[in-house]
């Protein structure tokens, strides 16, 4: 790795090679990265980027950017200082030099700066300029007075905050007056300064690196604390960076290099790697932006590797600063041509001079004949004159069909930047090159993405992948290689679950012995006591209550739903009050009955539609009358075209109420295409919509006409999404009216029938729900040659790429395992953070696969001390058992086979606790 090879290379020069253990982040920018800041010990921002730490991140100290010497006229307390409290201007910065030997400006900047930072729960500050006053103060009394001033007004802020911690920029003539905790002092440029008057980078000279090492060294050894460095280099040449961070970090210095403005993510020796993808869309005729190509079939690929889509429409004010270090990169999917804008051109030049990866998919993301063309290297071409033939065609190309004999050149260019061409044409004397890698990312443009399998009909299901999707964002994206986060997974097993739309409940049965009794009693019966798969249930309220549409049913409804959600594998889910088919218009006309696309709800009456009263109003119902003690409504399954508003997920999220439904994934062997793949779910503002895993019967009874049989065709899709990926986990998920009917009733149990043969791990809806959440928030760096991965704790596993080794348990933390004789190698968390390093002969003891959760997992001098918590009888293997025993309470507990050095353990229960393995090596 280059890192380590840098440290070798200075070690062999007399330098120290031991690097820090600690690492350091500085982020002035907007849109702070909370969560990738969080794991770094030493976190700095600019307060004024936020409204304060958020809440998820208060367990942490993170340090907020504080200018002691120096302040700005656009901060929010300048105009409290008076004029006599200033000492002069720095001319490099614009900024005013204070006085802080002044008695009444250290109680403004205690009361008006550090004050309220402490209430917006920051627990550290960076202070900065503490050496400012050299610049306005000559003489040695004077600056004796600055100094004894700023001491005295740091030890005032420890006084009040006895928790608080500090990080000095400099200041080292300071630390024998300061009382307080501080963790580290920090100084800029020790390799390489940025020149703000020349607008250039330098290098520090050697006299000026030499004293500032030996001052961090004294501080070090002298008060016992870190040394940071913040060098400075373009965010777009992250090898040199990376080079500079390992020649500070040879000297035992924290290292940050970063760009000047110290808005973009830079790199120490710990490193994010940026999940965050920004996915542009445009051109979209669709009804509502949910419906444009880069959300229907872009968010796939994306997430399968593991990024985290953030959607804006070209329209959209784009991401200020820039995005290298913050972003994976930049999808710009377009569905019409010259539709940019001269200004997000320009912004996108930005980005490619920045080094940000960029694909473009459709068509251009800059007009190619302008001025911008040749930043990206596109040549124009004239229309080709004969039948254009492919002379370079690339493996991924003629994905899921033959390209067409008829080869149109869609736009005609060419790209001289491109180092892999995808797809090359030739006409005459006259190349084309409609796909390509390039130096900044990659593009495929139309024919050449998707297209229907009869040119000239559209529709779900004709659709085909022209290229390899995966292939293509992941070169384009230049795409690392690093562990990626799995929802479909736990402890090397698939998940399972079972959601129900509450559709229908009230209807009346056609099934044999259950004739004109409503469909709610069938599925009691004959599914939900049979089969113990956790169930996420949802009614309508609209359906079932007194006060809804069958009042004289009523009674009766309430009684089976009660009957319903005592069952302990049933968690309870709305429906909506009224069923909204199509979210937007029902909030746009809110008494409306029927709008442009139809009927807009059920047709209850004196009612004008809110949001409110749709998902909390209803789930307020299903509480008060539908519940057992101790069981509350867990989630709302969205209705009609599951579009949710951002109004509606808010008021979700307000009332504590997870989301799902959405998408259309309904791959079969008879549309075996992966645009029937869809995503894992879609951000909408500061909100998130979670999307079923794949769609109910109602899409494979052709919306209800028949075959009513036809839901024994999901099977295929359980099959098609687990190989050669695990797209998905097993989602049995249909509505209360499947069991109205013989042929539909029967094709329902063969899918459970089904589900119970195959080596799955149940959980609820909602367990999924909060590992998709999870996903969005999880973060990976490397830190020298270990992994770190920071989430939540809900989602507990990764999936590690071929090209990556295996993990060394021996010295790994928050690791319980791995498993690979699946799609995918896939690594077991047990909680909300690991590390760890490669290697290529794992010898320790580890769990294999369960079907449980691992609720306690402690590793011992002689083994683990572990718990298992599931939703059935419990299966877990272990492997590597040579010489190891499994205990409980001091107890033997053999295996109840053993497979190729694999022990399986079996249990009627569904939980162990206190479980011990034992080793005597």
């Amino acid at each position: 790795m280059l890192i380590a090879g840098v440290l070798l290379a200075l070690a062999g020069r007399g330098l120290a090679a031991q690097a820090p253990p600690s690492a350091a982040a500085f982020y002035y920018g907007a849109a702070i990265p909370w969560a990738e800041l969080s794991l770094y010990e030493y976190p700095v921002v600019e307060p004024g980027q936020a409204n304060g730490v958020p809440t998820d991140f208060r367990d942490q100290t993170f340090y907020a950017y504080v200018s002691l010497g120096e302040v700005l006229a656009s901060r929010s307390y300048f105009s409290r200082i008076q004029p006599e409290w200033r000492l002069g201007k720095n001319p490099n910065w614009g900024s005013f030099i204070l006085d802080q030997s002044s008695q009444p400006l250290r109680d403004l900047f205690l009361d008006l700066v550090f004050a309220p930072l402490w209430e917006q729960g920051y627990r550290g500050f960076f202070l900065d300029t503490l050496d400012s006053y050299q610049l306005a103060v000559t003489d040695e009394a004077g600056r004796q007075a600055q100094r004894e001033g700023l001491a005295a007004l740091i030890n005032a802020v420890g006084e009040r905050y006895p928790d608080a911690r500090f990080i000095f920029n400099r200041g080292f003539e300071l630390m024998p007056m300061v009382s307080a905790t501080v963790d580290a002092i920090a100084a800029e440029s020790l390799y390489q300064s940025w020149q703000p008057d020349t607008q250039a980078y330098q290098s520090v000279p050697e006299a000026d690196r030499a004293w500032l090492i030996e001052q961090l060294r004294k501080s070090r050894e002298t008060y016992g604390i870190e040394s940071i460095a913040i060098d400075y280099a373009p965010l777009a040449n992250r090898d040199q960076a990376r080079e500079l961070a390992g020649r500070i970090a040879a000297h035992g210095i924290i290292p940050w290099v970063t760009n000047p403005a110290i808005d973009g993510m830079g790199l120490g020796l710990r490193e994010i790697l940026p999940r965050d993808v920004l996915v542009i869309h445009g051109g979209n005729d669709e009804r509502t932006w949910e419906l444009a190509d880069a959300v229907r079939y872009g968010l796939m690929p994306l997430q399968f590797q593991g990024l985290v889509p953030e959607i804006r429409s070209i329209d959209e004010a784009m991401p200020s600063g820039l995005l290298r270090g913050r972003y994976a990169g930049i999808v710009i999917w377009l569905e019409k041509d010259n539709i940019t804008t001269p200004a997000f051109e320009d912004w996108l030049v930005t980005q490619r001079e920045a080094g940000v990866p960029i694909a473009m998919i459709g068509y251009p993301a800059v007009d190619p004949l302008g001025p911008n063309g040749s930043v990206f290297g596109f040549e124009g071409r004239n229309n080709p004159r004969q039948l254009p033939e492919a002379v370079t065609q690339h493996p991924a190309m003629g994905f899921e069909a033959p390209l067409p004999a008829y080869m149109p050149v869609g736009e005609p260019l060419y790209n001289s930047q491109a180092t892999v061409p995808w797809l090359e044409l030739m006409s005459g004397q006259q190349r084309y090159m409609p796909v390509a890698m390039t130096e900044w990312g990659g593009y495929a443009f139309n024919p050449y993405v998707i297209r229907s399998t009869l040119p000239t009909v559209q529709g779900k299901g004709l659709e085909r992948w022209m290229l390899n999707p995966l292939t293509f964002m992941s070169d384009a994206l230049k795409l690392p290689q690093m562990p990626i986060p799995d929802v479909t997974t736990e402890n090397g097993k698939r998940l399972l679950f079972a959601h129900i739309d509450g559709d229908g409940f009230p209807s009346l049965a056609e099934v044999e012995g259950y004739q004109g009794q409503p469909d709610a009693l069938v599925l009691l019966e004959e599914v939900l006591k049979k089969y113990s798969v956790p169930t996420t249930v949802s009614i309508i309220e609209g359906e079932v209550s007194p006060q809804g549409l069958y009042p004289k049913m009523a009674p009766r409804l309430e009684h089976i739903a009660r009957q319903i959600f005592a069952l302990s594998h049933v968690e309870a889910a709305t429906h909506t009050y009224s069923h909204p088919f199509f979210w937007y218009d029902a909030e746009a006309q809110p008494a409306d009955l029927i709008g442009e696309e139809g009927q807009l709800r059920l047709p209850l009456p004196n009612y004008s539609m809110t949001p409110e009263r749709e998902v909390a109003g209803s789930a307020r119902y299903i509480d008060s009358n539908l519940l057992p003690p101790g069981k509350k409504t867990r989630m709302v399954l969205w209705s009609g075209d599951t579009i949710p508003t951002p109004q509606a997920l808010k008021v979700a999220r307000e009332h504590g109420l997870l989301n799902m439904n959405g998408s259309d994934t309904v791959i079969t062997r008879s549309e075996p295409t992966w645009t029937l793949i869809k995503g894992i779910g879609l951000p909408k503002g500061g909100e998130y919509q979670v999307y079923a895993p794949n769609q109910n019967e109602n899409i494979y009874t052709n919306e209800w006409t028949g075959p009513f049989y036809g839901f024994n065709r999901v099977i295929e899709t359980f099959e098609l999404t687990e190989s050669p990926h695990r797209f998905k986990p097993v989602d049995i998920y249909y509505h209360t009216y499947i069991a109205s009917k013989n042929a539909s009733l029967q094709s329902l149990l063969d899918v459970y029938r089904w589900a119970g043969k195959q080596d799955l791990h149940p959980v609820f809806a909602s367990e999924y729900v909060r590992k998709v959440l999870d996903f969005n928030e999880m973060v990976i760096a490397r830190d020298g040659d270990r992994w770190l991965v920071r989430g939540g704790g809900e989602l507990r596993t990764l999936r590690l790429p071929s090209s990556l080794p295996l993990p060394d348990l021996t010295s790994s933390e928050g690791l319980a395992g791995y498993r690979e004789d699946k799609p995918g190698r896939y690594l077991h968390l047990t909680g909300k953070q690991a590390s760890w390093t490669g290697t290529e002969q794992p010898r320790a003891p580890y769990l294999q696969q369960a079907n449980a959760r691992l609720t306690a997992f402690e590793t011992l001098p002689e083994g683990w001390r572990f718990s298992l918590q599931g939703h059935e009888g419990l299966s877990f293997s272990l492997a590597n058992m040579t010489g190891c025993q499994l205990r409980q309470n001091g107890k033997v507990i053999s295996p109840a086979r053993r497979s190729g050095g694999l022990y399986h353990y079996r249990s009627a229960r569904h939980g162990l606790e206190e479980l011990r393995l034992q080793c005597s090596h």
